[in-house]
């Protein structure tokens, strides 16, 4: 995918993708009740990949390389009486940790083995039915090991009280888990540390599934780089449960306004731009890609902190925003959770690698306002955004 810099501010509407957050939550909420959402084959790729998974009959269930799918996947078939599984995935699942959500399952009764290497997929899973009770565990991993314990608690004959241990990491993501059950029917209580789960029968309302604010930075970074734009993001909302939805906060220092509209959330950008020195992403990673491209972008020097997970993401985000933003020149400077850009652009065109990794292609995407911008493997984005490259075509001149 070959990109040039845009000859006029951005105009227009942007069709955003369902979140596949909000999706998968509910696809899995909705399956322990017995019922199943319809997503078309247009919907995000984790959605469908999960969608599929969930109505295999066959024993051996492949999610790919959807992280999510394999995590919330492993609790579900767990309490699935007398099914076995073998949940399997590509190359780049198996390096993927999955102790702590094994773990907390076998303290709970679970039948959970691990079929290779310990600690991570592909996994033997027998489903029974679990008593509950109380189990400590890390959240300094992944926020989905906890999620996908809370979809399943109330399933439990004591319901369930998980006390987090350590650092809890991407917070808003455990608040959103505890909203969706919520919307099911199911009381949760999340206190400090601690959240409680009664036991009790998931009720599924009818769902308006939120577009994702995650895909949404790609066109906020945009417009902060190019000026008097003007964009319609189709079907946000400011006051949603998505943690990312913090963007609009972020970008208002950086000249990016945000206004509700009757069909979503219109963002303005002045230009005037008073950019961070740090940021931390602890709660927000999926935004940190976006926010250290921007950076370069604008020939800002940006510390980005609070990244202890983004080594274990579809690929090692660290090392690969390391590598790609020094083709451009900049000095990169990099922690065990954090990364640091400085220096100006001193390039006049590059390829960018997206290492399989959404992400990657679409946050490096506002490179394109300074340079000739090629992205290589452009289709990675169908994992959580399909018709991203349609929709940027569509406001960009």
């Amino acid at each position: 995918m070959k990109l040039v810099a845009p000859s006029t501010p951005l105009r227009g509407e942007v069709e955003l993708p369902v979140s596949k957050s909000i999706a998968n939550r509910f696809q899995i909420i909705a399956a322990l009740a017995g019922k199943n959402i319809s997503f078309p084959d247009s919907a995000p790729e984790d959605v469908i990949t999960l969608r599929n998974a969930l109505a295999a009959t066959t024993t051996e269930v492949n999610v790919g390389m959807a992280g999510t799918a394999m995590r919330f996947l492993t609790a579900y078939f767990s309490i699935v009486e007398e099914r076995q599984v073998l949940l399997v995935g590509n190359s780049r699942m198996y390096k993927r940790p999955i102790e702590d959500l094994v773990k907390a399952l076998q303290l709970l009764g679970a039948g959970v083995s691990y079929l290779e290497e310990y600690g991570f997929p592909p996994l033997s899973i027998n489903g029974k039915n679990l008593l509950g009770g109380t189990i400590n565990m890390s959240a300094s991993v992944s926020s989905q090991f906890v999620s996908a314990l809370m979809m399943i608690a109330c399933k439990m004959k004591s319901g369930l009280t998980i006390n987090l241990n350590g650092k809890v990491l991407s917070r808003p993501y455990i608040e959103l888990s505890a909203s969706c059950i919520r919307q099911c029917g199911i009381d949760v209580h999340f206190n400090g540390n601690t959240i409680r789960i009664s036991s009790g029968e998931y009720k599924i309302p009818t769902l308006n599934i939120e577009a994702d604010w995650s895909s949404a930075s790609y066109f906020y970074s945009l417009i902060c780089a190019n000026p008097k734009s003007k964009l319609l993001l189709k079907g946000l909302n400011l006051n949603s449960i998505q943690g990312d939805s913090i963007i609009s906060e972020w970008f208002k220092p950086l000249g990016v306004s945000s206004t509700q509209k009757e069909n979503g959330v219109e963002i303005y950008s002045s230009g005037d731009i008073d950019f961070p020195l740090e940021m931390d992403f602890k709660n927000n990673p999926d935004l940190a890609q976006t926010f250290a491209f921007l950076a370069a972008c604008l020939g800002k020097e940006l510390k980005l902190t609070g990244l202890d997970n983004l080594r274990l993401k579809e690929t090692d985000r660290i090392s690969a925003l390391r590598t790609e933003l020094e083709k451009l020149g900049l000095e990169v400077l990099v922690a065990d959770n954090s990364l640091e850009v400085r220096g100006a652009i001193k390039v006049d065109s590059v390829t960018i690698q997206t290492y399989n990794d959404h992400r990657m292609a679409m946050s490096a995407v506002v490179l394109s306002n300074r340079m000739e911008l090629e992205i290589l493997n452009p289709e990675v984005v169908c994992k959580s955004f399909p018709a991203f490259w349609n929709e940027l075509s569509r406001v960009v001149k």
